[in-house]
């Protein structure tokens, strides 16, 4: 019987710590969603089709990289991963931006389609210089983000083609 009440009180526990797990990675997980991006504002603020709006996480955007924001994504169907509990002071909620793109390796063989995969916006913004990383938020991608920064303003892409560091 004392075997059999360990046995049962070990595996409630570990169903609590299983819960628990859980709930700690849906609690940081984003939700993600694909939606139509109707308007960008001038803060780079994005209007999805259903009303809802975002801003692209970890990045900060001048006008400069609003226009270059607006000429990717306005219009675009896109798959957009919000971050639980993280939100401007704008209200706006904090999302990853993902878009598809279609590539070929060059050189290509005939009859070849392109390849299609979901470019990361907030990402790709970086790398041309045309944003910065909001180092005064929180989140997963945060040392991604620096690396792809330190090695835009070392080529002296966009926005570090003028701007000293």
């Amino acid at each position: 019987m004392i075997g059999g009440g360990l046995t049962k009180m070990f595996f409630r526990m570990l169903w609590r710590i299983l819960f628990l797990c859980l709930g700690v990675m849906l609690a940081w997980s984003p939700v993600s969603f694909a939606e139509l991006i109707t308007d960008i504002s001038a803060e780079g603020v994005l209007t999805l089709e259903d009303g809802k709006r975002v801003t692209l996480a970890g990045v900060v955007l001048d006008a400069y990289g609003v226009s270059i924001l607006r000429v990717l994504a306005h219009r675009q169907n896109a798959n957009v991963d919000v971050l639980r509990e993280a939100s401007g002071a704008d209200g706006c909620e904090r999302a990853y931006v993902y878009l598809k793109s279609r590539s070929l390796d060059f050189p290509f063989a005939a009859g070849r389609s392109a390849d299609e995969r979901d470019m990361m916006l907030n990402e790709f913004l970086l790398r041309l210089g045309a944003a910065r990383v909001d180092e005064s938020q929180t989140f997963s991608q945060k040392k991604k983000f620096l690396l792809i920064q330190e090695e835009a303003s070392r080529k002296g892409e966009g926005i570090w083609s003028y701007v000293q560091s």
